[in-house]
């Protein structure tokens, strides 16, 4: 009875509630860099403006946020110097990317980015580590049929590096994208292996145009069937890249759990701008069929 008297108390109230009308306060747009290159690749450069929290989204409004007018010059500390061109690519939304044509990324070297728009120049400065390939495999079982993937990495000396992980999975028909939690911050010497796990995730990249299949939905979360086929894609990032995609990826699983509190803001390396540029460290895809992979772990 008391739950009925009170349910009944906050429909009065609800009913008696006026409309408020949020006054969404000034807002400075912001000129956003969402940029990469990786070993032998071309550089990839979204860029967009900046809109306010109450803003109305639609397909409509986040085209007209992408900037296709921008001068963007990519530079390199090997003293190799080219102006970005504009293309046009349906995987993505907005459909447009800028990306470089005769410069592909190399370890070791220093990239620095030149935007030109607006009569503001935005830069932003990285480096690509050496890559650090995948050595072994191994599936950690959970149940007869869904497990963890594993990989193991031999580092090169006793130091700290910051790894960065894709993949793709076959049963979900996806491109390479990053794993839950892709950023790790490990350490080793020569000649011992480092293990780490990849949690699965789903394709939902701001820019891909259509999502991954629902293959996956009725399964537990972050592991895979054991009759799946993996792509993965193991990157080394320099230590202002880390720190970036960390607070990126971090902020990301916030928004995923109602009870998390992220009093954290996201890190950018974008002088006179916001977002990310940022370089790879990368030795190939390699290719794992789950069920040929060795198990480990207790099985539920």
């Amino acid at each position: 009875m008391r739950f009925v008297l009170n349910l009944l108390l906050m429909l009065m109230v609800v009913a008696c509630t006026k409309e408020i009308d949020l006054e969404q306060p000034h807002y400075d747009r912001q000129i956003v860099v969402d940029g990469y290159i990786e070993t032998d690749r071309p550089a990839y450069v979204f860029l967009t403006m900046s809109t306010p929290y109450l803003t109305h989204y639609d397909s409509a409004s986040i085209r007209n946020s992408f900037l296709n007018y921008a001068k963007i010059t990519l530079s390199s500390s090997m003293g190799e110097e080219e102006v970005l061109t504009i293309f046009r690519e349906k995987a993505f939304f907005p459909p447009f990317v800028y990306k470089s044509v005769k410069m592909k990324g190399e370890s070791g070297v220093q990239y620095t980015l030149k935007v030109e728009v607006f009569g503001q120049v935005i830069t932003a400065v990285t480096t690509i580590p050496m890559a650090m390939p995948v050595i072994q495999t191994r599936v950690n079982a959970t149940s007869d049929t869904t497990g963890f993937l594993e990989f193991a990495l031999e580092p090169p000396g006793q130091q700290t590096h910051y790894l960065f992980t894709r993949v793709a999975s076959r049963f979900e028909d996806d491109d390479l994208h990053p794993s839950y939690g892709p950023v790790a911050l490990v350490t080793g010497e020569k000649g011992k292996l480092i293990w780490q796990r990849v949690l699965r995730s789903t394709e939902t990249g701001l820019y891909l145009e259509n999502a991954g299949s629902e293959f996956y939905s009725d399964y537990p979360r972050y592991e895979y069937d054991l009759r799946d086929t993996v792509l993965l894609k193991v990157g080394t990032v320099d230590s202002v890249s880390y720190e970036v995609l960390n607070s990126l990826f971090t902020d990301r699983a916030n928004q995923e759990n109602p009870f998390a509190f992220n009093g954290n803001s996201i890190l950018s390396n974008i002088n006179g701008g916001i977002g990310r540029w940022t370089g790879i460290g990368t030795s190939g895809v390699d290719e794992i069929t789950l069920e040929e992979q060795p198990l480990t772990g207790d099985m539920e």
